[in-house]
């Protein structure tokens, strides 16, 4: 224990002389390190392609919006994945490996009952988090996340061609939203059960894909996993938006004219 505890006492007096003397460095000296270390410590990815990461970073800065947003989705999804899944082990779930292509990102078990998760990035519009219905809510409370599948394509059947990008109720059990756009945090995230979302007026199988997400946690939408996967375990049936419709603004604010009322004609009989 005293040998150990020494070690760590000279390993950390070592890291703050690195420390001073790197940032004693000029900057032309700092890259040299920086180049030096990547040599020797790169990522597996700078390894598979065999690129370094400042030259990744430079090609998705120069991307379009459409690459942009695919990149900070997997981002998401990642923090989700590496940083999120593993709070909710201590309450008996555990995530699954996943193989292949599925309609959700992320896969969870507890004994017998398994949940799909699917992870979607709130939603931007100019470059600014989109609001839900802004002349209907009061501003800030509800936001918006686009629920259909980034990749376009059809499906041919015998009798019909049908869109592949919509979800359908049943693809996946919980919906977690990534709320960096309007909290500036990657790790702020907003979870509700999949059935609860809103459907699609035309085909109630459907997930309409424009959804409210709440500001501020609710009864429908939370910000603990572990939360959302006890409501998933309880079968409640509920609509995100059903908890929601009671958010009207502030009174004070204009409010719409009533109808005027018709008057009446009098005729003698």
């Amino acid at each position: 224990m005293y040998l150990s505890s020494q070690g760590d006492r000279q390993m950390n007096e070592s890291l703050a002389t690195i420390r001073k003397l790197i940032d004693e460095c000029s900057d032309e000296h700092r890259n040299a390190l920086k180049l030096y270390l990547r040599n020797i410590a790169p990522h597996p990815l700078e390894r598979e392609w065999g690129i370094d990461a400042d030259t990744i970073l430079s090609a998705i800065s120069r991307s379009s919006d459409l690459t942009k947003r695919g990149v900070r989705g997997i981002i998401a999804e990642a923090i989700f994945v590496n940083e999120v899944v593993p709070t909710v082990e201590s309450i008996g779930w555990h995530s699954v490996n996943l193989v292949g292509d599925y309609p959700y990102d992320a896969m969870l078990e507890k004994g017998v009952l398994s949940a799909r998760i699917q992870v979607k990035l709130q939603r931007l519009e100019k470059g600014v988090p989109k609001l839900y219905h802004p002349k209907h809510y009061e501003k800030g409370t509800l936001f918006v996340v686009e629920v259909q599948k980034t990749r376009t394509g059809e499906k041919t059947t015998e009798t019909a061609t049908v869109n592949t990008r919509p979800y359908s109720f049943g693809d996946f059990d919980i919906l977690a939203v990534n709320m960096h756009p309007s909290s500036g945090n990657w790790r702020n995230f907003r979870y509700t059960v999949a059935s609860w979302l809103l459907p699609r007026p035309a085909n109630k199988s459907l997930v309409e894909i424009l959804q409210p997400v709440a500001a501020i946690p609710n009864e429908s939408w939370t910000d603990d996993l572990g939360t959302c996967l006890s409501w998933y375990e309880g079968a409640k049936q509920i609509r995100v938006l059903a908890e929601l419709l009671h958010l009207k603004k502030t009174p004070g604010k204009a409010q719409k004219k009533p109808a005027r009322q018709k008057k009446l004609k009098w005729t003698e009989s």
